[in-house]
C-alpha cells in the first residue's frame, strides 16, 4: 500500500521515471516530459523534497578551524543548476557567489565548479545578464572557477530535439571571458568545453568542464588535455551523467540509480545534436584516463553518488547534485567539498547561504576516500600517447589483408579484420590478418631515443566481437619485421604474414568475445617491443592474427585510424623515463636553445603552461624568459 500510495502521488514527470523499463505506452506520449523537472514546453514540475535540513548559523566558524591550522586542507564549491535563479531569483544566485567570496579565506576556497544549466532559457538575454552579474562577483574577487553548458543553456526551454542555440553561452561564458586569467588553460575549438588549473594542498590539479552530452570532437580535445597533464590529478564536470530515479519509486529499482541507461534516451533524447549517452561517456572516455578521480554533474533533481573503476582498477568518484525543484528555484543550496590531501578524504556538505542551513541526510553529508597522488604520474616519469586525430598526431598506419580477395587493399576502411575464415566457408578457410603501426613515436618531440620504457599499452576497440556461443578464440599479437603500408595486400606480402619470415614471436594475446558485452576495449602490454623500437630496432608495428580453431568461422573487426569515432581509434600509451638531460630553456627538446624556444615561450606569455613555466610559479613571465636567455646556445 505504501508503494501504491507513493505512485499515486507522483507527478507525470516522476511517474515516467518509474515507467521507463516497462514502455508499454508510446514513447512519443512520454517524450513531452524531461527529467530535470521541466517539460518540453518549459513548464516546471514540482518534485518532492526527500532530505532533512537543519539550521546552521555557525557553519563557517565551526569549519574554519580546520583550515586555519593545516595547509593540506582546502575547499571546492559546487554550483548546481542555477537556471531558476537566473530566471526568477537572481538575488539567490548572487548571494551564493557573494558567500563564496566572503568565505574564501576562512574555508580556504580554491575553486568553484558550475554544473551547467546556468540559465533556464538559452534565448532569453535577461537571464544571461543575471547570470553574468552573479558570476562577475567571482571574477572581480579573482576566484578560480569553471563552467559547462547544460541543456537549458543550448535550447530555448531545455527540451530534447528542439533548436540547438549555443551562441549565448559562448557569448557570455566562452573563452574570451577567461582569456586573461593565468589559471585558464583554454577551450575546445567549439568554445563549449574548457580546462583550468589550480594548486592546493600541495597538489597541482586539473579541472575540465565538458559540453552537455559531450560530442566525440569535444572528447578528442579533452583527451589531448588529459594526456598532456598526466602529472595532475583531474576532475571532470559535465551537466547530464547521473540520475536518482529510485528516489521516486520507493527504492524499487525500476530504473536503477546511476548513469542514464540507454532506454532513457528513447524518452529524453540527446540535447546536443552530435552528443553521446552517459554509458558511452564512461566506457569510451572516463575509465581509460587514469588521472581522473572524480566526475560531478547536475541536471537531475536529487543527489546520488557511486564509484566506478578505471582501467587501472582505481575508483572514479561520480557525484550528482541538483536542487532546482526545491522552493525558490533551489533555495541556494551549494555543494561544499572539503579536501584533505594528507588524510586522502573529501568531506562533502550541502549548505545554503540563503537559509543558513545544511542538509543532513547521508546523500548530502558524506565522505569520499581519494588517494589523490595515486592519480598523478609518478615523479620522474613522462607520458606520451599516440592516437590519430588527438593532439595533432598524424602517423598511424593500419590495414588488413584478405586471403579471399588477395589483391584487395583496405587502408581507407573504418575497421580492420582478423578472422580465421573471412568467407565462413564449410570447405576452405580464408584468413584475415590485421596490421597496425604508429610512426614517429621516437624522437625529440616524442619518446626520446634511449629512454627507459616503464610501460607501453596498445589500446584497440572491437566494433564486432565473437558472436558464436560455441567458441571464444584468442587473437595473437606479433611484432612485424618486414616493410608494409596501407596499400599492402595478401599477395603483395607473399601470401599473407607468417611467423619467422614476416613476424616475430607472440608478444600479447586477447579473447574475441566482449565480456561484459559493453566492454569492447582491449588493452595489450607491448612494453618490451616499444622498448626495442626506442633502442633503434626498426618499427614496422604489430600484426593481429586469429587463433585457428577447426569449425570456428567467426572473427573480429577492429576500429581503425580512419574510424569516425576518434576516441576509439587505435592508441599507443607510453610511460617512460628519459636518460637525456635537457637545459630548462630547451623547450622543444631539440638539444638547442634558440629562436624556436623563444617563440614558444612568447606564445604562452602570461598563461599557465606545462612546457614554458620554467620556474613553476603558475604563469609564463620574466623569470622564465631570463632562464631561457641564460641557456641560450
Amino acid at each position: 500500500m505504501l508503494l501504491v500510495g507513493h505512485l499515486w502521488s507522483m507527478t507525470p514527470h516522476v511517474f515516467q521515471s518509474w515507467l521507463l523499463p516497462f514502455l508499454a505506452v508510446s514513447t512519443a506520449a512520454l517524450s513531452a516530459f524531461a527529467h530535470d523537472g521541466v517539460d518540453g514546453h518549459g513548464k516546471q514540475h514540482r518534485l518532492p523534497e526527500f532530505d532533512t535540513t537543519a539550521s546552521d548559523h555557525d557553519y563557517v566558524a565551526r569549519n574554519a578551524r580546520q583550515f586555519s591550522m593545516l595547509s593540506n586542507r582546502f575547499s571546492l564549491i559546487g554550483l548546481p543548476d542555477t537556471q531558476n535563479y537566473s530566471d526568477s531569483f537572481p538575488q539567490i544566485y548572487t548571494a551564493q557567489t557573494n558567500w563564496v567570496v566572503n568565505n574564501r579565506a576562512p574555508l580556504d576556497i580554491r575553486y568553484v565548479s558550475h554544473y551547467g544549466d546556468i540559465t533556464n532559457n538559452a534565448d532569453q538575454i535577461r537571464q544571461w545578464q543575471n547570470a553574468d552579474d552573479s558570476m562577475r562577483v567571482l571574477d572581480d574577487a579573482g576566484i578560480i572557477y569553471g563552467v559547462c553548458p547544460g541543456n537549458h543553456d543550448v535550447t530555448p526551454s531545455g527540451g530534447a530535439g528542439t533548436a540547438y542555440i549555443p551562441e549565448s553561452y559562448r557569448a557570455y561564458f566562452g573563452p574570451q571571458r577567461f582569456a586573461s586569467r593565468p589559471w585558464y588553460g583554454g577551450a575546445s575549438p567549439s568554445g563549449m568545453s574548457n580546462y583550468t588549473y589550480f594548486s592546493a594542498g600541495g597538489i597541482d590539479f586539473l579541472q575540465i568542464h565538458l559540453d552537455v552530452d559531450t560530442p566525440i570532437a569535444e572528447l578528442a580535445w579533452a583527451q589531448g588535455i588529459l594526456d598532456a597533464n598526466k602529472d595532475r590529478p583531474a576532475m571532470i564536470t559535465t551537466h547530464r551523467y547521473l540520475q536518482e530515479a529510485e528516489a521516486y519509486t520507493a527504492g524499487v529499482p525500476a530504473v536503477p540509480n546511476g548513469r542514464y541507461p540507454a532506454i532513457w534516451y528513447a524518452v529524453e533524447g540527446l540535447y546536443n545534436p552530435t552528443g553521446i549517452q552517459s554509458e558511452e561517456f564512461y566506457q569510451w572516455f572516463l575509465r581509460k584516463n587514469t588521472n581522473i578521480f572524480m566526475v560531478t554533474c547536475g541536471h537531475f533533481h536529487g543527489e546520488w553518488r557511486q564509484q566506478s573503476p578505471n582501467v587501472a582498477g582505481k575508483p572514479i568518484q561520480e557525484v550528482l547534485a541538483d536542487y532546482q525543484d526545491d522552493p525558490n528555484g533551489g533555495n541556494g543550496w551549494l555543494r561544499i567539498m572539503k579536501f584533505d590531501t594528507v588524510a586522502n578524504i573529501i568531506d562533502v556538505d550541502c549548505y545554503s547561504p540563503t537559509l543558513q542551513a545544511v542538509r543532513t541526510s547521508p546523500k548530502s553529508d558524506f565522505n569520499l576516500s581519494v588517494n589523490f597522488r595515486e592519480y598523478a604520474l609518478p615523479t620522474g616519469d613522462s607520458f606520451k600517447a599516440f592516437q590519430e586525430g588527438v593532439s595533432g598526431y598524424v602517423g598511424t598506419q593500419d590495414t588488413w589483408v584478405n586471403q579471399q580477395s588477395p589483391n584487395a587493399s583496405y587502408g581507407n576502411s573504418e575497421t580492420r579484420t582478423s578472422d580465421d575464415d573471412v568467407a565462413n566457408s564449410l570447405f576452405s578457410d580464408y584468413r584475415g590478418q590485421a596490421l597496425l603501426r604508429f610512426d614517429n613515436i621516437v624522437g625529440a618531440h616524442a619518446v626520446p631515443v634511449g629512454s627507459t620504457v616503464v610501460n607501453a599499452t596498445l589500446v584497440i576497440d572491437i566494433v564486432d566481437d565473437i558472436d558464436t556461443p560455441f567458441f571464444n578464440p584468442g587473437f595473437i599479437v606479433h611484432p612485424v619485421i618486414r616493410a608494409w603500408d596501407e596499400a599492402s595486400t595478401w599477395n603483395s606480402l607473399g601470401g599473407g604474414l607468417t611467423v619467422g619470415a614476416d613476424l616475430g614471436q607472440q608478444i600479447a594475446s586477447f579473447v574475441g568475445d566482449n565480456s561484459p558485452d559493453s566492454d569492447s576495449m582491449r588493452r595489450l602490454d607491448i612494453t618490451a617491443t616499444v622498448q626495442s623500437w626506442v633502442n633503434g630496432t626498426p618499427n614496422w608495428g604489430i600484426a593481429i592474427l586469429p587463433q585457428i580453431i577447426a569449425g570456428n568461422d567467426d572473427g573480429i573487426d577492429i576500429r581503425s585510424s580512419e574510424n569516425a569515432n576518434v576516441i576509439l581509434r587505435p592508441r599507443l600509451e607510453v610511460t617512460y623515463q628519459s636518460t637525456m638531460q635537457y637545459r630548462l630553456g630547451d623547450l622543444n627538446r631539440d638539444r638547442r636553445v634558440d629562436g624556436a624556444d623563444l617563440a614558444l615561450l612568447l606564445d604562452q606569455w602570461g598563461q599557465p603552461s606545462v612546457c614554458c613555466d620554467l620556474d613553476n610559479d603558475g604563469t609564463v613571465g620574466g623569470n622564465d624568459l631570463g632562464q631561457l636567455l641564460t641557456d641560450w646556445s
